[in-house]
């Protein structure tokens, strides 16, 4: 997977560098933020000029300001950063407006937080989302009745839901996730949920890569669902990222696609998924402006002065 990654660098350091999404704004609906970047993390990308992009800076400070550099740069205006709530805080008091807070899970694999503290945050304007809940790394189905109270709060509040679906880091079971399984990424484990709570808002991170097929028919079936790109624009080949897109794309749901990058510890993968959406060759403008800001704008009910200030009207 590193030797990938470093592909990937090496090929934006060919075109540039300098990749943002031309057409206006963007939102992007998956980004980490964290109370510290393990020594092995930083051990594996701290070297060789090939990877700067890829470089996962040494702090939790240097990965805050690396990322809002990197936002800055690509006209990323907005975007839902989940982690603890002390990091969470600290990105939004560094930049004030432009982070959506994520809640997220605890050690347990459960929210981190109670359905009471959780609407505390959600009333403070801390936190926005629930999410990115990756219950996969914990051998947790999306229907496990333990969630059931969060998903009734979610509907009856209209917070959005971030879940974890499809693909996690090769490797994975056997060193940092050993209860993840691949068969619990599928996302028609979700339809319970959504099923028994039609006004749930939710997005299934990942496009549920590789079930494309599952994520079509959620798609299909549940208007109201929507699916970010996720690491799929960075962490795969090209065109295995681009056979999956156009997928979504020509079965019709290029309204419900939203941009996010899941940068994890390297910032400089937010411009490597931009610019990878961007060169798409099969997308229209409209398609890309719809993926880059429209889709998420109207997901997360912005208003009419925040979509004007975004785009410096």
């Amino acid at each position: 997977m590193k030797n990938l990654f470093l592909v990937l660098a090496s090929l934006l350091a060919l075109l540039g560098a300098e990749a943002v999404a031309q057409g206006g704004p963007v939102i992007d609906v998956h980004l980490h933020s964290y109370a510290e970047i393990p020594p092995r993390i930083r051990a594996d990308w701290a070297d060789g000029a090939d990877a700067r992009a890829l470089t996962a800076p040494a702090s939790a400070e240097e990965h805050m300001r690396a990322t809002l550099a990197e936002m800055d740069r690509n006209n990323v205006v907005l975007a839902i950063v989940s982690g603890s709530e002390a990091s969470i805080r600290a990105w939004q008091e560094a930049a004030p407006g432009r982070f959506i807070g994520g809640a997220a899970l605890g050690d347990d694999g459960l929210p981190e937080h109670s359905v009471d503290s959780l609407r505390a945050l959600v009333e403070e304007g801390t936190v926005g989302v629930l999410g990115e809940l990756g219950l996969q790394y914990y051998g947790i189905a999306p229907d496990d009745s333990r969630l059931d109270p969060y998903y009734d709060y979610l509907e009856a509040s209209g917070i959005p839901l971030a879940l974890h679906t499809g693909l996690g880091p090769p490797g994975g079971p056997h060193s940092f996730a050993p209860a993840f399984r691949v068969a619990l990424g599928r996302p028609t484990l979700f339809e319970p949920v959504i099923a028994a709570r039609p006004g749930l808002q939710a997005y299934l991170m990942h496009a549920g890569w590789p079930y494309i097929e599952e994520m079509k028919a959620m798609l299909y079936i549940y208007p109201s669902l929507y699916a970010d790109i996720g690491v799929l624009a960075w962490g795969l080949k090209r065109e295995a990222f681009y056979s999956a897109l156009r997928n979504l794309v020509e079965a019709g749901f290029e309204d419900r696609l939203l941009f996010g990058t899941d940068q994890m510890f390297w910032p400089g993968a937010l411009t490597l998924a931009i610019e990878t959406v961007e060169v798409a060759p099969f997308l229209s403008n409209e398609q890309k402006r719809a993926i880059f800001y429209h889709n998420a704008a109207r997901f997360l009910n912005l208003s009419e002065e925040q979509i004007a200030a975004h785009h410096g009207r």
